[in-house]
């Protein structure tokens, strides 16, 4: 392949993900989105940790260098000869295969499997790429991919040695099972996620479920004048107003990924929640997680439930204005902020413990119950919606 520059003309919509703040009176850059390999990798060069790692990786080689061979190579294998090493894997998990595999199934993103080609047998022992062979090999069966076609694979011979490692054959598979599930592979932050899915509607018309309900949840941010990020945006002081980066706690909120009729209802949790946040707290350094949880769960609750005749259910409580504006003049009045709210809670919840000589607790589902509590000693008088839990809080 050659590795000639290619020139691309790239048109960029506007980026749904820049801070609003920054987005006023500014025209957003229409530069390509593509950064070479080189220019991504350079800059980390020298950085501390990487030539530290790099050191220390060279110590351990022993002064020898990785050749093409010592990393396998690119086959496409027949599904027949490919054996599932079963102290190596997990078990095969039917709704994972199902719903996140099959269901919204592209063969261009499925990942080659990683196998030991085996010479006394003839065979390939497979030690990562278990859940997609076994998707292959079910969706082959169902007539869904053509007679023929096989299974692409990163091979390793069984006796390859490479420098600086004594594990051979299969014990190379259980260390690189355990890695690539366990720190070889960074967690990806739910901001990425999030982003994935909003730029699958809005940069590549994408209909999959989950990535048009964060898309509209990102209407929903950019309605109130809020943006998602990274949770390392945040760190120290350098929250921004209107930053949300408990991505996934909207989510929680919001009811992502579930049926699109209950969707539209439970969006609307989130929509008033950021919206009353919006309302009397726009410049907070940022949106406390802990609020979007208790004030999501306060409106979920307004909306009542049908029950049946046994059991009748639970009324609806709307929400009124001046709800919205008491519980307001009681956050200022008490704690000055949602994020204060959060803090006090905890540590009265802690104080009750210690007094009682009870193991310290602490879930985000105590926070609405409080907020219903304190809005009553404090002397609202708008209607509330009653909480579940709520008894269990009374007097702490």
């Amino acid at each position: 392949m050659s590795t000639q520059a290619v020139q691309r003309t790239v048109t960029r919509k506007s980026n749904p993900f820049a801070p609003q703040i920054k987005l006023r009176n500014r025209q957003l850059s229409q530069a390509s989105p593509y950064v070479t390999l080189t220019d991504r990798a350079k800059p980390l060069a020298k950085n501390t940790d990487v030539v530290n790692a790099i050191k220390e990786l060279a110590k351990r080689m022993g002064g020898k260098q990785f050749t093409q061979e010592h990393f396998g190579e690119l086959a496409l294998i027949d599904s027949d000869l490919i054996d599932i090493n079963v102290d190596i894997q997990r078990l095969a998990e039917e709704l994972h295969i199902a719903g996140n595999i099959i269901e919204p199934f592209d063969p261009r993103i499925m990942q080659p499997v990683n196998v030991i080609y085996i010479k006394q047998t003839g065979r390939y022992s497979a030690w990562d790429g278990q859940q997609s062979s076994i998707s292959f090999w079910l969706m082959k069966q169902a007539g869904l991919i053509a007679p023929g076609v096989k299974i692409q694979c990163k091979v390793v011979k069984d006796d390859l040695t490479v420098p600086g490692s004594n594990d051979t054959g299969e014990a190379v598979g259980n260390y690189g099972f355990r890695k690539l599930n366990g720190n070889g592979r960074q967690s990806v932050d739910a901001f990425w996620t999030h982003r994935s899915r909003v730029n699958g509607v809005r940069r590549y018309n994408s209909n999959l479920r989950e990535d048009r309900q964060s898309n509209e949840i990102q209407k929903i941010l950019e309605q109130h004048n809020m943006f998602p990020a990274a949770k390392h945006e945040a760190q120290g002081r350098k929250a921004l107003p209107g930053m949300v980066t408990y991505i996934s706690g909207i989510n929680q909120i919001a009811g992502h990924d579930t049926d699109d009729s209950l969707f539209e209802v439970t969006k609307t949790d989130l929509d008033w929640a950021l919206g009353w946040h919006n309302r009397y707290f726009a410049n907070e350094k940022g949106v406390e997680g802990g609020f979007i949880l208790c004030f999501g769960r306060l409106h979920a609750e307004s909306r009542g439930f049908v029950g049946t005749k046994k059991n009748p259910g639970k009324p609806a409580v709307p929400i009124t204005r001046q709800l919205e504006d008491d519980l307001a003049k009681m956050i200022k009045d008490l704690y000055l902020t949602p994020k204060g709210f959060h803090e006090a809670c905890k540590d009265r919840l802690a104080k009750w413990h210690k007094k009682h000589d009870m193991r310290n607790s602490w879930s985000d589902s105590c926070l609405t119950p409080f907020l219903v509590l304190d809005y009553l000693d404090w002397g609202g008088t708008a209607p509330i919606p009653e909480v579940d839990g709520i008894a269990l809080y009374a007097g702490i």
